[in-house]
């Protein structure tokens, strides 16, 4: 059956509309200040100086002003909570994480739901963790880590900051790859877990790059594996675990989100903001120093990354226990 002319033109009629409209949104946006929500204490931490360094390119671009405001508590749900009930017009954004936007969701009851209040714009970057080995042990590789805890089970031991901490998830997915069992000894403070590493009081230290370099050179600690894909700058002769696990790779990363019902082409004009600052050489070349690797993304990239995330770790948690 033909389709009747007046409803094509009706329906032509408000193709043209809609498009129209979404025109419109993007000749207006933005239309006032933009605040740019941090979910932790400012200090000088990478995803401070990536909202900074945001904030200044987008007023300088749009004319705008664009606050950086910083919402620490509750693991990040406070700004979370805060960003989600804003208006959904592009004009309140958050600087979210893997452990914002992921874990938290993955390991308890949330009062809102970071998978679905969220529209993703785009991924800054990440990064890897170090495993290192305190020199007395006498364990110089990754797999020399393994065979150890293969054939002593239960008699390494390792530390983090905490039950349900990055390094103890990071470790509880390499004991789950890999077979073997190791001991979590979780501390309060990064500080004690890394003087304890270095003195002998544990065996294995999951840890941020930078913090562990001094610690390398001085030859107390023995770096094992990066837990990327790809072998860092910093430490060019220490293996990426991909090279040996591919399925024990962990990225800390970072990411832009608005709330959801965000119109697309706010969400795509401000992915477009942040892939342009994430490839600035000078940007690009100061986190590498830092052993951080600045990475933009699509929209559709970031949402998939962070469902790609919560079902590793929802795994790792269920089948580790861990609550």
């Amino acid at each position: 059956m033909a389709f009747p002319r007046h409803l094509m033109a009706v329906s032509a009629s408000l193709i043209l509309s809609l498009c129209a409209v979404s025109a419109s949104q993007a000749q207006d946006f933005p239309s006032g200040p933009i605040t740019l929500v941090v979910p932790f204490e400012a200090s000088g931490s990478a995803p401070n100086i990536l909202a900074r360094n945001l904030a200044d390119r987008l007023q300088a671009e749009w004319g705008q002003p664009v606050v950086v405001e910083n919402r620490p508590g509750a693991a990040g749900q406070v700004a979370a909570q805060y960003v989600a009930g804003s208006p959904a017009d592009g004009h309140t954004l958050m600087m979210g994480s893997v452990a914002t936007h992921v874990l938290g969701r993955a390991m308890r009851d949330m009062e809102i739901d970071t998978l679905t209040a969220f529209e993703p714009i785009s991924q800054f970057g990440y990064t890897p963790m170090l495993i290192t080995a305190n020199a007395d042990t006498g364990i110089e590789s990754i797999e020399g880590l393994v065979a150890r805890a293969s054939e002593a089970p239960g008699t390494i031991t390792y530390m983090s900051v905490g039950v349900g901490s990055a390094a103890h998830l990071a470790a509880e997915l390499l004991q789950s790859v890999t077979g073997i069992e190791m001991i979590h000894v979780p501390y309060q403070g990064v500080a004690q877990a890394t003087l304890d590493l270095v003195s002998g009081e544990v065996n294995i230290g999951f840890s941020n790059i930078i913090n562990m370099v001094q610690f390398i050179e001085e030859g107390n600690v023995v770096p094992l594996a990066v837990t990327d894909s790809e072998r860092s700058p910093i430490l060019p002769e220490t293996p990426a675990i991909a090279e040996v696990y591919p399925d024990a790779t962990v990225e800390l990363w970072w990411g832009l989100f608005a709330p959801a019902g965000t119109p697309e082409d706010v969400v795509d004009a401000l992915s477009e903001q942040v892939n342009a600052m994430v490839q600035e050489p000078a940007l690009v070349e100061e986190f590498a120093h830092g052993g951080a690797t600045l990475k933009g993304t699509t929209p559709e990239g970031l949402g998939e990354l962070v469902i790609a995330d919560f079902e590793k770790w929802s795994r790792i948690i269920e089948e580790a226990g861990i609550e």
